[in-house]
Formats: structure tokens, C-alpha cells, sequence
């Protein structure tokens, strides 16, 4: 095929809070309305100090939406001075500063959009849900019922988002950890509705053990290995660092880290020793990490005097890392092109982040043309979309039949890239 079959392999969806309501017990409608309430008032005291005004604006400009993300000061501080009843009625307003991008949450919007970017399909991780269900796991105080609850009534609305296109969007289900029998539960549920971009797990698991401890998480490793569903950590959580002015630059800057750390968890405890079919997925982590981590896991198990570490194991780090692991390299840079070869070829799945700031939308063709203007075509169709088929399963007809389309040849990649 001339076409580049493309897959994102990281994009995020979420709905308005009662785009959920359907999905979630009446019994927590009125606790989801205080928290979703109390998350608005802490976005308004936090607008303008993540991204530059005029960067938002540009992006904005760009993406011809108006929703969220265009940081009006005079509507935050009108925001932040609302009743709970006028902050209610700003907070489910698609024209909103807080509201979701409308590709978020509207089918027919994130297709059109998606197609246009030269997408052919995603892999689709949470945006917000009730309670701060996905990303934002264990961040906020909310109780075990309601946060199984808000995990319970995102996964059911996205696999509802999914099904309006069947076989192109992947979703990503969210679980908690609090009781394993319950968390695997909700990974059979989530496989059933047909959720098969697999489980993302809680960067942080709270007062739980941390992943490590193996006799806790074993059921989960092994019904994700039985149902083939990779797991995923994704960066988005930090540990709460207050409201001094450095706050913010201390969570962009360790970010990646905490949603690394998982990796020697499980390659410690045993993990990838023991389930070899079990797939896991480091997605907007950044890439060249796991070079520097891999070498000194390899210096250090090499050490005869940490000898007794590693007696039952049978593969290398880096062969755990090659047979078990993958990177969703989101917004792959230019720098980190260069590294792909030690990292693998086969271990790099591009993303676009879609719909956030940060990632290519929607300008996905230039920024692919920064990164793969020189790469063979044989690796820019395996980092595109080639890997992301074979690791998730993807319907390769239907993908195929969306590239030919919409993709792109790979003649528009070798092109140069507009000046900035």
C-alpha cells in the first residue's frame, strides 16, 4: 500500500461530568457533582500557570476550537467567584475555559478530526472522569466506592465512544487496586465490552504496596496475560507538591519519572519472568530513558556481589525489556529519533497525544516531517502504525482501508518541514 497506515497510540477522550451520569449509580450523582464542583474551583486557581497565555492562544488559534484551554483571565476569575449553581452550569458548557475539546467527547468531531490529522486509528487513554478516575488515580481523597465507581462509569462510556467506530479506536480501561479480586473483575468486564487497548495501571497505588510486591498484583498480571489486554502507565501523576511557585515546574519535571518507575517493579518481583506473554506499555514517558536504565541494570546484576538478586532470572533486563516491553513514544521528537535503534524498532509506537497542547494536533503532518524526513520507509511505517497493529491487534483490513483514504504517502514525510 502507498498510503502510511498511522495509529496514535496515545490520544485521550473524556466527557462533560453529566455526559457520565448515565453510566454511574444515582447514588453517587450528588458526591460526582461536589467533586467535579471542587476540581473547577482548583483548575480556576491554577489557570494561567501550566501553559504560556500566548502559547494556549496560538494553539487555539490553530485548532479552531473553543473549548477547553484558552486561559481568559477575566472568565476564570469570573468562574472563581460562581455559586455552585453558575460554576455547575460553567463547568458542563462545551464553550467553557474547563470544558473538554469537543473531540474529546463527540464521536463524529474527534473522527473528522482524527481523519484529517491522517490518523487511521488510536489508542484512547482517559481525559477526566468522575471522582478523578484514570490519570489523576489516587490524587484526590475520594473514597474506594466512589473511585470504583467513576473508573466503572468511564469505561463504560468509552466503550459506548468506541463502538461508534468499530475497530479503530482502542480503549484503554482504568482500574483501581484498592481489592485485586475486584480490579480483575473489571479487566474481564472491560475485555467483554470490548476495551482491547488493554488496562492502564495507577502510576501511584495510594497507602497499597507498590507494584512490586508480587503475591498482591499476581491474579492481575495473569488475567492480563490470559487476556492478552497490555498494561500501560502513562504519565500524568506526581506526588502532590503544594502550592509553592516551583510546584508546577517540579511536576513537569519528574513527571516521566513516576510513570517509569513501574518497569523495575516488575522486573524485580518476577514479573516478566513469569508471565512471558505479558505485555507492557511506557506511553508519553519520554524514550531514551530506558537506555541509560537498562545499562545500569545490566552493570549492576553483572556484579557478582548482587549475585544472589538475580537467581531466578533468566533473561538480561534488556531481554525482558525486548520480549516483554514497548514504548508509546508520544510527540517523538527529533532528538529522539536517533536513539531508536537502541531502543529497538519494534519497541517504538508514535503518538500524537490528540487532543492535548503539547502533542502534534493539529498540525501531525509537519511535526511528522521534523522527526522522519530522513528515517527508512521501512522504520516510518513500523513506528506509524505497523507495531501498534501487532501489539494491540488492530484490525489490519480496517486500518488499511482508513489509510487508503486518509493517509498520507510517504513522499508528504520526506517533504521539508515548514519553518517555524
Amino acid at each position: 500500500m502507498s498510503k502510511l497506515a498511522i495509529i496514535s497510540s496515545d490520544c485521550h477522550a473524556g466527557a462533560l461530568p453529566e455526559g457520565y451520569k448515565p453510566y454511574l449509580p444515582a447514588e453517587f450523582h450528588t458526591a460526582a457533582d461536589a467533586w467535579w464542583l471542587e476540581y473547577a474551583r482548583e483548575m480556576m486557581k491554577r489557570m494561567g500557570t501550566f501553559f504560556d497565555q500566548e502559547a494556549a492562544e496560538e494553539f487555539n488559534a490553530r485548532s479552531g476550537d473553543q473549548g477547553a484551554g484558552r486561559m481568559d483571565p477575566a472568565a476564570a476569575s469570573t468562574a472563581a467567584r460562581a455559586t455552585d449553581s453558575e460554576l455547575w452550569d460553567f463547568l458542563c458548557d462545551p464553550d467553557s475555559i474547563i470544558a473538554p475539546r469537543r473531540g474529546e467527547y463527540l464521536p463524529e468531531v474527534r473522527l473528522k478530526e482524527l481523519e484529517e490529522d491522517g490518523i487511521a486509528g488510536e489508542v484512547i487513554f482517559p481525559q477526566m472522569a468522575p471522582f478523578g478516575a484514570g490519570l489523576m488515580q489516587y490524587r484526590h481523597e475520594v473514597s474506594a466506592e466512589q473511585s470504583l465507581a467513576g473508573n466503572r462509569a468511564y469505561n463504560h462510556w468509552l466503550a459506548d465512544l468506541c463502538k461508534g467506530n468499530p475497530g479503530r479506536h482502542a480503549g484503554v480501561a482504568i482500574v483501581n487496586v484498592d481489592d485485586i479480586a475486584t480490579t480483575v473483575s473489571d479487566i474481564r468486564e472491560a475485555h467483554k465490552m470490548g476495551l482491547f487497548g488493554g488496562v492502564l495501571l495507577p502510576t501511584s497505588t495510594g497507602h497499597h504496596p507498590f507494584y512490586h510486591d508480587y503475591r498482591r498484583y499476581e491474579p492481575l498480571w495473569s488475567v492480563c496475560e490470559e487476556l492478552n489486554m497490555p498494561i500501560h502507565t502513562h504519565s500524568g501523576w506526581s506526588p502532590d507538591y503544594g502550592d509553592a511557585g516551583s510546584a508546577t515546574m517540579m511536576y513537569i519535571s519528574e513527571v516521566d519519572m513516576w510513570a517509569q518507575r513501574p518497569f523495575t517493579a516488575l522486573l524485580w518481583s518476577g514479573v516478566f519472568e513469569k508471565h512471558p506473554g505479558l505485555k507492557m506499555i511506557f506511553t508519553e514517558t519520554g524514550c531514551a530513558w530506558i537506555i541509560e536504565t537498562l545499562r545500569v541494570l545490566n552493570f549492576k546484576i553483572d556484579n557478582p556481589i548482587f549475585a544472589h538478586f538475580t537467581k531466578n532470572m533468566s533473561l538480561t533486563p534488556t531481554e525482558y525489556f525486548q520480549r516483554n516491553c514497548f514504548i508509546g513514544a508520544s510527540f517523538l521528537a527529533p532528538h529522539e529519533i536517533g536513539s531508536r535503534h537502541d531502543i529497538g524498532i519494534n519497541k517504538l509506537m508514535w503518538g500524537s497525544d490528540y487532543p492535548h497542547m503539547e502533542g502534534t494536533w493539529p498540525d501531525t503532518m509537519n511535526k511528522l516531517r521534523e522527526t522522519f524526513h530522513a528515517v527508512s520507509e521501512k522504520e516510518v511505517r513500523a513506528i506509524l502504525g505497523e507495531n501498534a497493529i501487532d501489539v494491540f491487534g488492530f484490525d489490519r483490513s480496517l486500518i488499511e482501508s482508513a489509510a487508503s483514504r486518509i493517509g498520507p504517502d510517504i513522499s508528504a514525510i520526506r517533504q521539508a518541514p515548514k519553518a517555524a
